[in-house]
């Protein structure tokens, strides 16, 4: 008796949401996007292949997947590139550092798979729709900045003493985090060059909710900064590949 296999039908209404992540440090708070996944798989598309070509076999598309993706596995282990049904090209490709000699992917393979999309495949987004935009900001949110010294959240620090953070989503981690004063242009924003930012390295307190780290003694009196914390935490064990950043309000230096 052949086989009989059963895949689901699913369909969707051509469309996606949008959600918006805020540029803290660009002029007039600019956002980039990012679109929202709805992966289907193998069995999902050949499902539709019936639906619209009644008759077709099952089995035989299956199978006929399976055989296309054997035999592009085999050609990437030989280092070839591959037009995948026009779609676009997959190609071989290197990761790591190079010393002049030789490559050095560190702890990951040497060589990694990329991927290429073709005209008709960028082409076919045109008819995407949007049905929803939502702006999320995770980025760190700095609600109060106190100076230890004196007990007050006026505004005023004292440099080379310890200053005290409330807010959410302040935990510092990843190897570019950190907390650094920002200069301010002659509209009062800060510089987004980061050459010129101050970094705050010694850190005493580092959660969630509050930050605690001292100002480097060389400050200049009456400087105005806003403080920029930089993370990629995300929880436990995890980081983001994107670094996060929040700002506070205006401080004076003392």
């Amino acid at each position: 008796m052949a086989e009989k296999l059963t895949t689901k039908f699913l369909d969707s209404d051509g469309s996606g949401k949008i959600t918006l992540y805020a540029n803290k440090l660009s002029n007039g708070r600019n956002f980039y996007g990012k679109f929202e996944r709805n992966t289907i798989n193998t069995n999902t598309l050949i499902a539709r292949i019936q639906k619209r070509k009644a008759g077709t076999n099952e089995l035989s598309l299956q199978q006929t997947a399976g055989f296309l993706k054997e035999e592009i596995l085999e050609a990437l282990s030989r280092g070839e590139s591959v037009n995948v049904l026009d779609l676009g090209t997959m190609y071989p490709s290197i990761q790591g550092r190079y010393n002049g000699k030789t490559f050095d992917p560190g702890e990951k393979q040497l060589f990694t798979a990329k991927f290429t999309p073709s005209q008709i495949a960028n082409s076919a987004l045109s008819k995407v729709s949007i049905k929803e935009i939502s702006v999320a900001d995770t980025s760190p949110l700095i609600t109060s900045v106190i100076n230890l010294l004196t007990g007050k959240a006026d505004g005023i620090l004292s440099k080379g003493k310890s200053v005290h953070l409330d807010g959410e989503r302040l935990k510092i981690d990843g190897e570019k985090g950190g907390v650094f004063l920002c200069p301010l242009n002659e509209n009062k924003e800060p510089v987004q060059d980061e050459n010129t930012w101050i970094p705050c390295p010694i850190i005493t307190r580092n959660a969630g909710k509050n930050l605690e780290f001292f100002l480097p003694d060389e400050l200049e009196s009456g400087a105005e900064f806003r403080i920029l914390v930089r993370t990629y935490y995300l929880k436990k064990d995890e980081l983001t590949k994107t670094a996060r950043e929040g700002l506070s309000e205006t401080v004076t230096i003392a």
